[in-house]
């Protein structure tokens, strides 16, 4: 059943500018220098030694422009993308059919390798595979079952919904053996002849040791 939103929960569609404009200005404090030096062109004229200043602002401003409108495209689109999703995806499930380490981290977080066979109620399943920065927190949730996902079936663009990923359950604590049933564990080895005497002899005195 595809997803509807209504109300404050309907999704906006995703700004040009607010998307460009971040990495942008980011770029911009970044490479100050070229701003600082077009300035400076453009204030000292001809004096003596300065030609180099105005050209060489105008050429690295130009670069921190074209870097962040790039970066703000790329934005653009995933947002353009995700919106997509949420105005008519369907829910699904995905499961993981292997995650591997790419050894590559962006953001002190790892790039994983991941392929997925997603399927729901009325999806045909089909498998993708793709590269996707998990947080380290998430990793564990990928060998926790099938991960719920929001496709697309038409250009099967698809995304994992963090948000509704059912926690792993932290694994029941083994109690401890007492110190009796160690010391009977191990003569029964030693009636069994799987451990020798000395080593019988220099367990048990370890276990004794400990109590």
């Amino acid at each position: 059943m595809s997803i509807a939103a209504s109300g404050k929960d309907q999704p906006r569609p995703p700004s040009l500018l607010r998307s460009v404009l971040p990495p942008v200005l980011f770029m911009l404090l970044c490479g100050v220098v070229g701003p600082v030096f077009l300035i400076i062109g453009l204030n000292v004229g001809d004096e003596p030694g300065s030609g180099w200043l105005l050209p060489t602002g105008i050429g690295v401003t130009v670069l921190d422009l074209v870097i962040g409108g790039l970066l703000g495209r790329g934005r653009y689109r995933s947002a353009q993308r995700s919106y997509r999703l949420h105005r008519r995806g369907r829910s699904a499930l995905a499961t993981v059919l292997a995650a591997d380490s790419t050894n590559v981290q962006i953001n002190n977080q790892p790039l994983m390798a991941l392929r997925l066979r997603i399927h729901g109620a009325d999806i045909t399943p089909f498998e993708v595979s793709a590269k996707k920065v998990i947080p380290s927190f998430r990793l564990p949730l990928l060998y926790a079952g099938d991960l719920p996902v929001l496709v697309d079936p038409e250009s099967r663009e698809w995304e994992i919904q963090w948000g509704e990923v059912r926690p792993v359950a932290p694994p029941a604590a083994v109690p401890a053996e007492s110190p009796a049933d160690r010391l009977a564990e191990l003569d029964g080895l030693l009636a069994k002849d799987l451990i020798s005497r000395d080593e019988y002899d220099a367990t048990r005195r370890r276990i004794l040791d400990e109590i």
